[in-house]
């Protein structure tokens, strides 16, 4: 009888498993439709609230600046709770945030707009890194890189929701009302997220808190740094162009806002497939190695965004858009299993915010300074001289990294 308890067990554990991830992936799905949303209707947003290319970007990134001055922070408290509990908590501070933004909107207050999309970052921040943490510690270590670049799957497709819905619900309700209807579909799968993950065994590799000293370790490893270093290029480049492709392509083939957006929502929607793919590439065929997904990554990028400058036509531009979306999507989920390979497993959760602090401080910088590159050039083509420049980086930045895939050992 106790065997046949035992296969129910992991049976009823493998459902959990799966309802867990699932309900993560929906509730990043609506994080990122909310981040997204004033990529989606840049033009409407600098044509109400009369501001600049680069004003307008920043407000896309803003949520990523409340990430970096949080992010260093969140990550030791998270090491020392149980994340499970911040999940609601994470989803009413987004929320909130995004009922500011609407009221922000409607006066035309691009200040109160500003700062309600900083409160709301700090929210966002905080499910992000716990759908991660999750996602790490319910599964067994050679099949970690894959789950997590699953859950975060969800994110790209908040992308593709945000362009592809925003303009259409902006239609409807006015582009101030986009914010809070997904900062509602957010609170919602939070609750749905919180039970699953009450549901399911943990893989708990240390119960103890980090001290100070592992911490110290954390921030002096040359290895972690490099993975930092190549989060920022990666995401920098992920954000590029999913900023400023809508409004690139309106502008270039005269195409409406809506189907701009609709095209552009191929770009982070490939990242459902391919996020997994990398995952699933570095665990199961290079036998946990990650510097060659890496690799592919910034060269893929690099060679299609030299191809998507000499484009003439939507025709050519859209699909060469979408393999690079695949490219540049392919090391995004690795980025937070190597980091946490080079530390204590008591600094996992610390080392999965460092990361992401990387990473959303390439989010916020890359939109403004493309914004700055096109308002000196007074061309948009100035966007992809800009992708090449942080593909060629990333790359080099790759030759020089370890591996983290074939040590678990901190440095």
């Amino acid at each position: 009888m106790s065997g046949l308890t035992d296969v129910r067990r992991f049976a009823a554990d493998s459902v959990w498993r799966g309802t867990t991830i699932t309900a993560g992936w929906l509730l990043l799905l609506f994080v990122g439709a909310y981040l997204i949303t004033p990529a989606s209707l840049l033009p409407l947003v600098m044509t109400d609230l009369e501001i600049t290319e680069s004003t307008a970007a920043a407000l896309v990134s803003m949520p990523q600046v409340a990430a970096t001055v949080v992010g260093i922070p969140v990550g030791i408290y998270l090491d020392r709770v149980e994340t499970r509990v911040t999940v609601p908590v994470a989803a009413a501070v987004l929320f909130i945030g995004s009922t500011g933004d609407w009221l922000a909107a409607s006066r035309g207050t691009v200040s109160l707009l500003i700062a309600s999309r900083l409160f709301a970052g700090a929210g966002m921040f905080v499910l992000w890194v716990t759908c991660i943490n999750i996602a790490a510690s319910t599964f067994p270590p050679t099949r970690r890189a894959t789950a997590t670049s699953v859950i975060i799957s969800g994110y790209p497709a908040g992308y593709a929701l945000g362009h592809l819905g925003a303009p259409r619900v902006a239609a409807l309700v006015g582009w101030p009302g986009v914010f809070p209807v997904f900062g509602v579909a957010v609170v919602m799968m939070s609750f749905g997220f919180y039970v699953a993950v009450g549901r399911v065994p943990r893989f708990h590799s240390s119960t103890d808190p980090m001290t100070l000293l592992e911490f110290k370790k954390v921030i002096r490893n040359r290895n972690v740094w490099a993975v930092l270093l190549v989060t920022v290029l990666g995401y920098s480049l992920y954000m590029v162009f999913n900023s400023w492709m809508p409004t690139y392509i309106t502008r270039r083939f005269g195409v409406s806002l809506a189907d701009s957006g609709t095209f552009v929502a191929l770009f982070p929607t490939v990242g459902i497939l391919t996020r997994p793919i990398g995952g699933w590439l570095s665990d199961a065929v290079l036998d946990q190695r990650r510097r060659p997904v890496f690799a592919a990554s910034f060269v893929g990028a690099t060679v299609l965004a030299v191809a998507m400058f000499y484009s003439t036509t939507i025709a050519v531009l859209v699909p060469i858009l979408v393999l690079a979306g695949a490219f540049v999507q392919l090391q995004i989920g690795l980025m937070y299993q190597s980091i946490q390979e080079f530390v204590d497993p008591r600094a996992a959760g610390t080392a999965v915010s460092l990361a992401s602090v990387a990473g959303w401080l390439g989010s916020f910088v890359a939109p403004v300074v493309a914004g700055e590159l096109v308002a000196i050039t007074g061309t948009y083509s100035i966007l992809f001289v800009f992708a090449v420049g942080l593909g060629l980086s990333g790359g080099l930045a790759v030759w020089q990294m370890a591996e983290s895939g074939t040590s678990t050992v901190p440095a």
